[in-house]
């Protein structure tokens, strides 16, 4: 069995939501300058070369390299070499980093009552369900740049998953809004190979469970991210206030496409088209023209 990749992501500031990756048995040394392996220059606070980490697929440890300022793990200063926990927390100059075991946390066990039938046909459609739309998933993922908008706010699993895979995400609220509404936001993710794990997970756990959306796109994540940030906000008609507008979750993108003209339909998609799986409300954005068909 391969061993899992220990992901390193800084968490604020200019290269917030970039996700260092490392297999067993590589290195990676953090520094303010040419030399380091990964390069923080917009922070004057960090040495030149201020730390390193290493992973040998089951270990993660931390070294500080004589930084002026130290390396704190934790919130207290690193001695020598220490073990970093699944989760750990390391501040170096003005930089903060969080560090994660890929695919550490396996997924809740299934609660439900074997003797609620009901309950019981239920699940196994979503699962079918869900393993159909996987299968189409890896498929668009193999030609196509794919990307999901999941919502925190649907499961304290979601967050959990996009920490412990090597895809990029980012939240689609900034500043002060971002940092407090953490645990809640939407987030970009991806794009998602045809073999990502995460795509599994984020498939087989949330399908038919309103976790988000999926397109696809030839733009870059930044550029995804801008196009998905103009709808966070709507203004209400009636008394012009504005609100959130949860166009990420499927069964709101599913009422309000149906009641879009087409001149709001053509903002809201941009070079995308729309299209959802019915019986679920999934929404998949496929980035081709050719084709819009609910599923």
């Amino acid at each position: 069995m391969t061993a899992p990749r220990l992901i390193m992501e800084v968490r604020w500031g200019r290269l917030a939501g970039t996700k260092i990756v490392l297999k067993a048995g590589q290195t990676v040394r953090v520094g303010r300058m040419a030399g380091a392996d990964f390069v923080v220059e917009n922070d004057g606070e960090m040495s030149r070369l201020h730390f390193e980490i290493g992973w040998d697929g089951v270990r993660a440890v931390v070294r500080d390299l004589g930084s002026i300022k130290g390396t704190m793990l934790g919130g207290k200063a690193i001695e020598g070499e220490e073990e970093i926990p699944h989760g750990g927390w390391i501040q170096a100059g003005e930089t903060d980093f969080m560090v994660y075991v890929e695919g550490r946390t396996p997924a809740p066990e299934d609660e439900s009552d074997e003797e609620d039938r009901e309950a019981a046909r239920e699940e196994r459609k979503r699962r079918e369900a869900a393993e159909k739309a996987l299968e189409e998933l890896r498929g668009v993922a193999g030609r196509e740049k794919l990307y999901a908008v999941v919502d925190a706010a649907r499961d304290d699993r979601i967050l959990e998953l996009l920490r412990e895979h090597v895809e990029p995400h980012r939240s689609l609220y900034d500043g002060v809004e971002g940092e407090t509404l953490e645990e809640v936001a939407p987030y970009l993710v991806g794009p998602m190979r045809e073999d990502s794990g995460l795509l599994d997970k984020l498939v087989l756990e949330g399908w038919g469970r309103r976790w988000g959306i999926w397109c696809t796109s030839e733009e870059r994540f930044v550029e995804v991210r801008r196009h998905w940030r103009r709808f966070l906000m709507v203004e209400l008609e009636e008394t012009g206030e504005r609100v959130y507008f949860r166009f990420y979750d499927p069964g709101v993108m599913r009422v309000f496409w149906d009641t879009c003209n087409e001149s709001q339909r053509t903002e809201m998609k941009g070079d995308l088209v729309l299209s959802y799986e019915a019986e679920h409300q999934e929404l998949l954005v496929h980035g081709s023209p050719a084709w819009m068909a609910p599923r």
